[in-house]
């Protein structure tokens, strides 16, 4: 693994005719184009580090792009060379900062693949990070917003954490295996070029969130995302929330998840470097210790739910008719129920009626797009949720209901029985 990291800290970039190397048989079929989407802000001292990871892919099919957003250090020299010694990676300039959700948004309106991954410029990607993510993608038996994979964490040019414990604590409980919805991809098809399979039972090491159900940041950061592209439309489409400067990986984690669920894959597939002017972590994790301000960790969660909210609330017309009404409702209902899950939201009262305000401040339209029996619906459902969740403050779980769902889950792992770990799973939330 320590290979593969040091190879990309010479400076150096190289790259041959094709962004990406394949191995193996050449395919029947094309394969899905993958886009990367690099985003720089004041990053130029990594931008090569980012951009030879994604030559080094044995995916073969790969686009690259870089948005600038509006940097002012040693960037603009960083990218003239990039432009003179690969032209087939497109290069994209803000003309001032608009914050990192327009820069995805940039990326995502300048890309041409069914998948889209978003590459912080300090970050890297390990060489088998897209061919592990298609693979699962393509043995998923239900089709997910996105997949996300581990990282490793790296200080000074080493990597010193080999996990996220968000991530890792979900992995660990058990929670979300559902191996009836998985089945690893014909390997001697004519679809698949590698010989091998990048990662190895694949039916125990993918875990589901599912839609409509509210977690807390469970999964990676930024770079350690593949999103389909029909996926990431419903957010970043034609009015995604350019006002959102900060957090725009919560906020399209969070979206894209409660409306089309997600598969977690166990395994670090990205170097996330930390170095002292991260938006998040100040340093590697430690048991016990805050590796970021919480507050800040608080606001993000925060600002996401809100953002989540206006978009579905705004976007209406469009996702009311590719979710239908009963999707719809659902989804707002989920989000309303989600103050009270997370502990945090219940302090800023603002919040408590949040969604009403909103759904009433836009009821002419929703009601043209649900009908009046679907606008009555959504009304009354979002309020007997406030009243039932916000209301009598959610009283805590009888000491029993954990220790109950850890023994479903890992009996139900042991044996086999996808029943066993359900009901683990409503336990663990109940």
């Amino acid at each position: 693994m320590l290979e593969n990291f040091t190879q990309f800290q010479d400076g150096n970039f190289s790259a041959g005719e094709d962004i990406g190397r394949a191995t193996g048989k050449r395919p029947a079929c094309d394969l899905p184009l993958v886009s990367i989407v690099i985003t720089n802000y004041n990053y130029g001292r990594f931008l090569l580090d980012a951009l030879n990871s994604v030559f080094a892919q044995t995916y073969p099919r790969i686009e690259c792009i870089i948005v600038d957003d509006a940097s002012n250090d040693d960037s603009d020299v960083v990218l003239e060379s990039i432009r003179r010694r690969t032209p087939q990676v497109k290069i994209v300039r803000h003309e001032e900062n608009l914050g990192q959700t327009a820069a995805f948004g940039t990326g995502f309106a300048a890309s041409s693949g069914e998948y889209i991954v978003f590459l912080d410029a300090d970050d890297m990607l390990l060489s088998t990070f897209v061919e592990t993510h298609i693979f699962v993608h393509f043995s998923l038996r239900t089709a997910v917003g996105f997949t996300s994979s581990d990282m490793l964490q790296s200080t000074n040019g080493g990597v010193v954490r080999t996990s996220w414990s968000a991530f890792s604590d979900y992995i660990a409980s058990g929670r979300g295996v559902r191996k009836e919805r998985l089945r690893s991809i014909d390997l001697s098809s004519d679809l698949w070029p590698f010989e091998r399979a990048p990662l190895s039972n694949v039916e125990s090491r993918v875990h589901f969130v599912d839609a409509h159900a509210w977690e807390d940041w469970i999964y990676a950061p930024t770079s350690g995302n593949c999103f389909r592209k029909d996926a990431l439309t419903l957010f970043l489409g034609d009015r995604p929330r350019m006002d959102l400067r900060f957090h725009g990986d919560t906020y399209l984690n969070k979206g894209v998840r409660l409306l089309s669920g997600v598969a977690l894959i166990d395994a670090p597939l990205t170097i996330y470097r930390i170095h002292g002017g991260n938006g998040f972590a100040s340093h590697a994790e430690l048991c016990g210790v805050h590796s970021s301000d919480p507050q800040k960790a608080f606001n993000a969660e925060y600002i996401a739910w809100r953002a989540v909210v206006d978009q579905i609330v705004d976007d209406v017309d469009t996702l009311a008719e590719r979710l239908g009404v009963d999707r719809y409702v659902s989804a707002l209902v989920c989000l309303q129920k989600s103050y009270v899950a997370h502990p945090d939201f219940r302090q800023p009262e603002s919040l408590t009626r949040y969604i009403e305000t909103r759904i009433a401040a836009q009821a002419d339209a929703i009601r043209a797009c649900l009908g009046a029996d679907g606008f009555e619906m959504l009304s009354r459902s979002v309020r007997r949720a406030r009243k039932r969740q916000i209301g009598p403050k959610r009283r805590a779980p009888r000491a029993w209901v954990r220790p109950a769902a850890e023994l479903c889950l890992t009996f139900g792992r042991l044996l086999s029985l996808s029943a066993l770990m359900r009901i683990g799973d409503r336990l663990w939330h109940f």
